[in-house]
């Protein structure tokens, strides 16, 4: 009986099988939340590993989803992890997936406009994100709602402090937006 030995391709991409119980990856994981935690002084706790990825280059890229508790906020992340002789974390980011975190506080922000302005904005979705840590985070949220037939796009600043329970709008206004130049 012949036996089928895979072979990665320099340069594709592939499935890591069983990822969220391999020890490797999920050391990897914990090392890309330490690293972030260092480069942005924060206090993201691993929970577990979602799923990964990897790349064989000179060495190895790893692309682990995980999930990460900051305070008691479980958010979802991306974490890209170069292995060669030593390890180095390249990016880290919250996901945009929907009923994540990112998703959740666009809702919360569309909630608090229509709050302030007496307005009957719904929520479609987020476009794009970025996150910045300060005493705890600012998400910068780019989103669609729709007022009434019409989708617009906004911009959102929700600060968030966990270890207070606290989130904050601090700005929510609408933006032009060329439809053909939007990355999701």
């Amino acid at each position: 009986m012949a036996t089928e030995t895979k072979v990665a391709v320099l340069g594709g991409i592939t499935e890591v099988q069983g990822a969220a119980n391999s020890v490797e990856i999920n050391n990897l994981a914990r090392f890309a939340v330490e690293e972030q935690n260092k480069r942005e002084n924060s206090v993201l706790e691993f929970v577990r590993v979602i799923s990964a990825q990897q790349q064989v280059v000179s060495g190895v890229n790893y692309y682990i989803t995980l999930e990460a508790k900051d305070g008691e906020i479980k958010n979802e992340y991306k974490a890209k992890v170069w292995e060669r002789e030593s390890q180095e974390l390249l990016e880290f980011m919250p996901t945009l997936g929907a009923g994540g975190e990112i998703d959740h506080l666009a809702r919360f922000a569309v909630e608090e406009q229509n709050k302030r302005e007496n307005a009957n904005l719904e929520f479609v979705g987020v476009i794009r994100a970025k996150q910045q840590v300060v005493e705890g985070f600012i998400y910068y949220i780019t989103l669609e709602a729709k007022d009434g037939e019409t989708k617009n796009v906004y911009e959102t600043k929700v600060w968030v402090r966990s270890w207070l329970n606290s989130k904050e709008v601090l700005e929510f206004k609408p933006i032009s937006i060329n439809p053909l130049s939007v990355s999701v």
